[in-house]
């Protein structure tokens, strides 16, 4: 069990490394995420079933798939990845027949009173992930699809293709997609620096957004060209009190902290028209804070 920032997440390996050890500890791990305060934004996945064309030596190739698609989902979602800022938590459902079982053999006469576990919670998942892969000529073509739970309404559904023994290698694209679709933001932005108020909305990080500063007679508009989640380049022009000016810089996107905000950290360089000597680099610190679900 993983504890980040107050949101408890199952460390799941792939199929091709290590399987969670034992149903106790998989029985733990749901307990934990069903004791665990539930922040108004949080998320809450898991991966169903995800079936094949019983393709000969594939068999089981669905299985491998989502151990792997956890996998990713959990590290993108751990500790200064790219969806750290994500209030997401995931649980194991693929076992839950199990996890039934036990709850009824530690509650019945067979079970050691000194030991047994008094009271076992689960967690159902908001989100389940499926999906089908189809091998064949070489080639596996997979569909997942993203479904509420309980209820079975459509999210999203999307498709790609992989050589037979390579569709493992796809997980890491299919966990971002996933993640990409139930934590896409908005944020509002609020911050600044010496003298200066920033304020906007980010819609989503890899793509443009712009943000307004007031500052003592004058505005300045920035705007927000991301090379990835995590950071890009910025360009501002100001205006106020008879003056223009522009500026150019970077910035840098992490987790703040706290377990749902995220910062943004920019250094810039500007000028005022005209006016020599006036060049000027600033820094300034903005919070982006997800909008309530």
């Amino acid at each position: 069990m993983i504890r980040v920032r107050g949101h408890v997440k199952v460390q799941v390996r792939s199929l091709a490394s290590h399987f969670v050890p034992g149903l106790c500890a998989l029985l733990l791990v749901l307990l934990s995420s069903a004791s665990a305060p539930a922040q108004q934004a949080d998320v809450v996945l898991a991966v169903g079933t995800i079936t094949t064309n019983n393709y000969p030596g594939q068999e089981s190739a669905g299985n491998g798939l989502g151990e792997v698609i956890l996998h990713h989902v959990v590290t993108m979602l751990g500790d200064g990845e790219d969806f750290a800022w994500c209030a997401g938590k995931v649980v194991e459902w693929r076992r839950i027949d199990e996890v039934n079982k036990e709850q009824k053999f530690q509650q019945s006469e067979y079970a050691d009173p000194a030991t047994a576990i008094k009271k076992l919670g689960t967690m159902a998942p908001d989100f389940l992930i499926g999906g089908s892969i189809s091998f064949g000529a070489g080639k596996a073509d997979w569909t997942m699809e993203i479904r509420t739970n309980p209820g079975g309404e459509l999210v999203d559904r999307f498709t790609g293709f992989a050589d037979d023994d390579a569709v493992v290698d796809e997980a890491a694209r299919i966990a971002e997609r996933v993640l990409d679709r139930l934590c896409p933001g908005p944020w509002t932005v609020t911050g600044g620096g010496a003298r200066i108020k920033v304020s906007g909305t980010v819609v989503k990080l890899n793509e443009a957004f712009k943000t307004v500063g007031t500052f003592p007679g004058g505005t300045a508009n920035f705007v927000y060209s991301p090379t990835s989640r995590s950071g890009g380049t910025v360009k501002y022009v100001l205006a106020g009190g008879g003056f223009s000016g522009a500026g150019s810089g970077t910035y840098t996107i992490g987790p703040s902290g706290d377990g749902s905000t995220l910062t943004i950290k920019q250094t810039t360089t500007g000028c005022i028209n005209r006016v020599p000597g006036s060049c000027k680099t600033n820094s300034e610190a903005l919070t982006l804070t997800p909008v309530s679900r």
